[in-house]
């Protein structure tokens, strides 16, 4: 497997590597791997999960339990909504005597296991054998034109063995691990500098880090607030978030070659596809072009003969620039949002005070 892997892409990775080193959150994650999976592996390992408690597992989806996915937690309900059908799920996920493309079967039927989670626990259970297949390390894969093809109608688990190889490869070339080669994708995506230090050639030693969180701003809570609230919004009358079953998360940063779909959803009665784009800090002639771009990718690639394709640009506010540009798109629109933030008198002292 190792000749299919480009020295480019190699090289890409060495640098990000090296980079992700001067990052003292980054290096927290790392550091964290032993306890977490001392802490989990066992509960997740054959002769235990077909066991494991709700509490558990729950815990294992908040991220301050398993230091790396802060996502996870929002198919806490739907997963443990049937522990016994859940059990018997990951208790076939991690059992070794069978074929990988055999046994990620049964979890894909439960409600809420979606890659990103199977892929957690298995990494967690057989820290040396398994990669985490998610939204960021496949755009990573992408990004680096190593996602592996595979058959049209492939399973779950076939994909996932595929993937799998690539991962597996990749850290043995680069002599890291699966958690710390995990890390550098999510390093990858959410620090531009550290790819286009490679693509510069500029020494790392010159390099401008920039810490991870300063990309988090309030237009990323947004996009998490819109997507874990979904069925509260206006919006939820007419359209649902894209769920491909297995993937139930796979509308949240969809994965394309171009670049990752804040939001893809689907229209609850008719055949038409929405594309939900947050303007964060671009400019109003980029974003109209992105929006455009991922339109162009789902009628291409993912929408049906006769399926619409629209787009949603969201923002806290426009300007002339983005109203002028939708103006001339029928199939685009805007919406704005409000941020309330109020600070209210607490209780008295003499109330605190009170027998």
């Amino acid at each position: 497997m190792s000749e299919v892997i480009s020295a480019d892409a190699l090289g890409r990775l060495r640098a990000a590597k090296a980079l992700m080193q001067k990052d003292t959150a980054i290096r927290d994650i790392l550091e964290s791997r032993d306890s977490v999976i001392d802490r989990y592996g066992p509960q997740f390992r054959p002769g235990a999960i077909e066991h494991v408690e709700e509490e558990v597992l729950r815990s294992f989806l908040l991220i301050e339990n398993n230091k790396h996915w802060s996502g996870l937690f929002r198919q806490s309900n739907r997963i443990c909504a049937n522990m016994a059908m859940t059990r018997s799920a990951l208790s076939e996920l991690v059992d070794e005597t069978r074929p990988i493309e055999e046994r990620t079967r049964a979890a894909t039927e439960v409600k809420g296991l979606g890659k990103g989670i199977i892929t957690a626990i298995l990494i967690v259970a057989y820290p040396d054998r398994y990669g985490v297949w998610n939204n960021t390390s496949e755009s990573g894969l992408v990004n680096l034109g190593l996602l592996p093809e595979w058959p049209r109608g492939a399973s779950f688990g076939v994909r996932y063995a595929a993937i799998n190889a690539v991962l597996t490869t990749l850290a043995r070339e680069l002599e890291i691990d699966l958690w710390t080669l995990d890390t550098i994708w999510w390093y990858l995506s959410n620090n531009e500098d550290a790819d286009a230090s490679y693509e510069e050639s500029v020494p790392i030693t010159e390099i401008r880090t920039t810490r991870a969180a300063t990309r988090f701003a309030i237009e990323r809570h947004l996009q998490d607030y819109l997507f874990d609230n979904w069925s509260k919004l206006d919006l939820a009358k007419d359209w649902e978030l894209f769920d491909r079953g297995e993937e139930p998360d796979a509308g949240y940063e969809f994965v394309t070659p171009i670049g990752r779909i804040d939001l893809l959803a689907r229209h609850r009665r008719e055949p038409r596809w929405l594309v939900i784009e947050l303007k964060r800090d671009k400019s109003s002639d980029a974003v109209v072009g992105q929006i455009l771009r991922y339109i162009g990718w789902i009628k291409a690639h993912l929408a049906k003969p006769g399926e619409g394709v629209e787009g949603l640009v969201i923002a806290a506010h426009g300007d002339d620039k983005l109203h002028y540009a939708l103006s001339t798109l029928p199939s685009v629109s805007f919406k704005s949002y409000e941020v309330e933030f109020r600070l209210n008198e607490g209780p008295s002292f003499e109330r605190f005070a009170r027998p």
